[in-house]
């Protein structure tokens, strides 16, 4: 079933450096690849995942980071997955799209309607829906990055100090490390930066200044490219919360 165009996106939305999740209705939008894994399950029947080269449909569908994809569904959840947190590397995602395992996600519905949630609560709800029961210990050297990117540090050359490499070497090895090239996470580390301060009341263009981005304008186009649409669509009937 595709979404008719013109369809607008409709919902809650809870967002974290590590992990993100929206809950209500899929609207119009493009082909697009952001850099968070992506599980979606269709909450009132089967979704549909189409990549440039395949198309799956199933009930609950992980979309791995980096692939292009686009998603035929209405009411859905959605929960993202930071590709260096520790739930990601527990999930063990394919490559590209397939169906995956999900138990009743009713309780993060109702979680999500608790006032003061805190993101250990979502994270604790969250891995039980995904039946991660054993998470691994996170690489000390990725948390390093992990904290300087959170602490807006995006220098590839300080970034590799951190961990004791020449920055090319340490570019191999963050792709090793995460499947991901070092300069496509940090735009996606910048947009859920900007995201959270758009939570925190900040204008587009406040949170596109805080997060780093050079205007509006570069956070637009930003977030067009790993969302698929343009941040007033996104955001414009969705109530967000950090």
């Amino acid at each position: 079933m595709n979404v008719p165009h013109g369809i607008s996106w409709h919902g809650k939305a809870w967002i974290s450096p590590g992990v993100g999740i929206f809950l209500g209705r899929a609207g119009s939008h493009n082909w697009h690849r952001h850099m968070a894994h992506q599980i979606t399950i269709g909450l009132t029947r089967d979704l549909t995942v189409t990549t440039v080269d395949s198309s799956v449909t199933a009930r609950a569908i992980c979309i791995q980071a980096g692939t292009t994809h686009r998603i035929e569904a209405v009411e859905v959840m959605s929960i993202y997955l930071d590709a260096l947190s520790a739930e990601a590397l527990a999930l063990h995602p394919r490559a590209g799209v397939a169906p995956t395992e999900v138990q009743d996600v009713s309780p993060i519905r109702t979680l999500l309607e608790t006032s003061g949630l805190t993101a250990q609560q979502v994270r604790q709800m969250v891995r039980q829906v995904l039946n991660l029961s054993s998470i691994p210990a996170i690489d000390p050297r990725l948390q390093s990055i992990l904290s300087a990117v959170r602490e807006s540090v995006h220098s590839r050359d300080e970034l590799a100090k951190l961990v004791h490499l020449s920055p090319t070497r340490f570019s191999h090895w963050f792709v090793e490390q995460t499947g991901l090239p070092l300069r496509s996470y940090r735009k996606w580390a910048r947009l859920v930066n900007a995201i959270q301060e758009i939570a925190l009341g900040l204008s587009l263009t406040e949170a596109a200044h805080a997060a780093g981005f050079a205007d509006a304008a570069h956070f637009s186009r930003t977030f067009r490219s790993l969302f698929g649409l343009d941040p007033s669509s996104a955001l414009g009937q969705i109530s967000l919360s950090s």
